[in-house]
């Protein structure tokens, strides 16, 4: 088929061949039509399909808040693990579950060595060795430090500890624990006003009872002249403790060893007895100073009942002793000559010197009445 123009010239154009279109050779339009056929890089990329835009746009955000959702659940994750490794219930957990255990040797590691060096572990398991059950509340935190209370049950008493507990190396250890200290911290704290020579504060860490045996006078004459102390506790319970206290008194050349028995208070450890704060030179002398410094109260509580009945009271007492201590010019010095023991007594020969120049030699007899060796007689 050719095409024909108005003047009836045909034109060279395609034709078919083959069942192909074809375009002749030579001046023909032919490769211009191909040209406009094939791509130019030059030509403008065609628009994509809104809906593949919306599509890419919503699987985009679907990658990305997957990886942000790994990221916050690793971070999640990693904190959860710290958090668990170094929280201070963790701490407190193992700690109360050793003690239940009664496996306090375990519980003692979850002490800083600062408390370990406070509280050894023979005070640890003695007051928590038969723990028979133990729980934490009230827990505190502040960045490395945390406070916590402990309740305790032990031999069949329930308590409350305050507690307070530092980060260390990733584990919570627990720095504080008054209940734990004050047993040492309390037989330190007597043995020091001891040696400080400050009987009176030292009388303070006796017990209402072993107070009602020893009176204050009495009981600073016998520690009079000590110049050094030193103690050790032996056994621990919940309820008493026993130490042996080493006393140096000043005329003396060997310490005095005592055994002590401690019980607690309300927040504190008081002495109950002490073996040795009175023997029976001690005690003897003891009596004369009194009478050298005109404390007659005091010397009559160095008499035995039976013998305070002897008198007739203190008032008869100061009656026959002053009248002849004055008359003598009053007591220059005491000492004590030899002793015998008599069962369950001792005599002894009491030297007082008066300011005279005149010399006095009793034979006394001593009794231990309520904690104190006392004169139950003078010949």
């Amino acid at each position: 088929m050719r095409s024909v123009d108005p003047d009836n010239e045909r034109l060279p154009g395609p034709h078919i061949s083959n069942g192909h279109m074809a375009f002749s050779q030579g001046n023909s339009l032919g490769p211009f039509l191909l040209a406009a056929m094939e791509p130019s890089d030059s030509s403008p990329t065609p628009l994509a399909n809104p809906g593949q835009r919306r599509t890419g746009r919503r699987l985009l955000w679907v990658v990305v808040a997957l990886v942000l959702l790994l990221v916050l659940l690793g971070g999640s994750a990693c904190y959860l693990l710290y958090g668990l490794r170094s929280a201070p219930e963790k701490s407190l957990e193992a700690f109360c579950s050793a003690l239940r255990q009664h496996d306090p040797h375990s519980a003692y590691q979850y002490l800083d060595p600062a408390l370990q060096g406070q509280t050894s572990l023979l005070v640890f398991a003695g007051l928590l060795g038969r723990t028979e059950r133990c729980s934490y509340e009230a827990v505190s935190r502040q960045g490395t430090l945390a406070t916590a209370r402990l309740r305790l049950t032990v031999a069949g008493q329930t308590r409350l500890q305050q507690v307070k507990l530092s980060e260390r190396g990733g584990t919570w250890l627990i720095i504080e624990d008054q209940a734990l200290t004050t047993l040492p911290r309390s037989l330190s704290s007597f043995c020091t006003m001891l040696g400080a020579g400050d009987a009176e504060a030292a009388y303070g860490g006796l017990t209402p009872l072993l107070q009602s045996h020893v009176a204050r006078g009495v009981f600073r004459l016998l520690v009079d002249g000590v110049t050094a102390c030193s103690a050790r506790l032996e056994t621990v319970e919940p309820t008493q403790a026993t130490a042996l206290v080493w006393v140096r008194y000043r005329n003396e050349t060997q310490p005095e060893q005592n055994t002590a028995l401690l019980v607690p208070a309300a927040s504190n450890w008081l002495i109950d007895a002490l073996s040795s704060l009175s023997t029976p030179t001690r005690s003897l002398l003891s009596f004369c100073r009194a009478l050298q410094q005109g404390d007659y109260a005091t010397a009559y509580a160095f008499l035995s009942l039976d013998f305070q009945s002897h008198f007739g009271g203190q008032r008869q007492f100061v009656a026959v002793v002053d009248p002849v201590i004055k008359s003598n010019g009053g007591i220059k010095s005491c000492a004590v000559g030899a002793v015998q023991s008599k069962g369950e007594r001792f005599l002894l020969n009491g030297i007082i010197t008066y300011a005279n120049g005149k010399t006095e030699t009793d034979r006394d007899e001593l009794v231990l009445e309520a904690d104190i060796w006392r004169l139950a007689a003078i010949a």
